[in-house]
């Protein structure tokens, strides 16, 4: 069967919405979360067992909205795709290399994972890479948490569609706080850090902030690792796109010099007209209580 395009949850637990394997159904029943292989963690007010939609379809294109979905296992055991690529990138393979999640970062907060590569059978630090996770949100959620009520209820979601949004703009603002500041850190140490986002949130900065559309430099501290949903088989699978690098004075200067910045003449005509509305009320308030007066 052929879906029709809308807005729908893509993966429940895990798994498409048109997979009903014993794999998937065994996982939803448990509430379980295939990706880091624990319980799901995401939680809503609106349901009593967890939110576990990991992707969401919108307009045709599958949206990542919980970080665990980056968490896809790759070839070696334990250790996700993304993190091999990772180290694949950086270090050159995954050699004395171990992944720590949820570093603290005095001042600044935590970083979802550090790769650390040791020297041979010592416990010593040769080098490290700090990586993060960056999904995307929704708006009016509660029509993505009816989404996942009536799939529990048999109803084909592939021939439905959900009025809910992507809050790629709240995602964005809360990426570039953490780019900034972490980025000023990992200068300052010169080593690195690598974003992990999907291609279309990196083609929204491009096209909101003017952030380069291309290119990677071994100097720069922040590198951008791409991806895209795409499907295989039964099952959606994380796909690198790319790398671009980018610096702390390149982000600001491209905030700086978006072509997105508002008019400011246009601002001024919006004021106008709300005052004319606010004082036109105001005026003709007065005026009848002047004609009281009079008489």
């Amino acid at each position: 069967m052929t879906r029709s395009t809308g807005n729908r949850p893509a993966e429940i637990f895990g798994y498409p919405i048109g997979n009903h394997s014993a794999e998937a159904e065994d996982v939803r029943e448990r509430h379980w979360c295939p990706f880091v292989n624990r319980p799901c963690n995401k939680k809503s007010r609106l349901i009593d067992y967890p939110f576990g939609v990991c992707s969401a379809e919108h307009n045709g294109e599958i949206h990542t909205i919980c970080p665990r979905r980056f968490e896809e296992r790759g070839s070696i055991e334990g250790v996700s795709r993304v993190l091999e690529d990772v180290a694949l990138h950086y270090f050159g393979d995954f050699n004395n290399t171990i992944a720590f999640p949820e570093v603290r970062l005095p001042n600044v907060g935590n970083i979802d994972y550090v790769l650390v590569r040791h020297k041979p059978m010592r416990p010593e630090v040769e080098d490290f890479v700090s990586v993060e996770f960056q999904s995307d949100s929704t708006t009016s959620t509660g029509a993505l948490i009816q989404g996942i009520l009536d799939f529990f209820q048999g109803r084909d979601l592939q021939e439905q569609t959900y009025k809910f949004g992507m809050n790629t703009y709240d995602s964005i603002k809360r990426a570039i706080t953490q780019l900034m500041n972490k980025g000023i850190v990992y200068e300052t140490w010169d080593t690195k850090c690598y974003w992990v986002v999907q291609e279309y949130i990196y083609a929204n900065l491009v096209n909101r902030y003017g952030f380069k559309a291309e290119g990677f430099s071994s100097e720069h501290a922040s590198r951008f690792a791409l991806y895209d949903l795409v499907h295989r088989d039964d099952r959606l699978s994380l796909i690198p796109t790319r790398f671009i690098s980018t610096t702390v004075d390149e982000v600001y200067q491209a905030m700086r010099n978006n072509p997105g910045l508002p008019n400011k003449d246009e601002f001024v005509q919006k004021l106008n007209t709300r005052l004319q509305a606010r004082l036109s009320v105001r005026f003709s308030e007065t005026n009848k209580r002047g004609s009281k007066g009079l008489r």
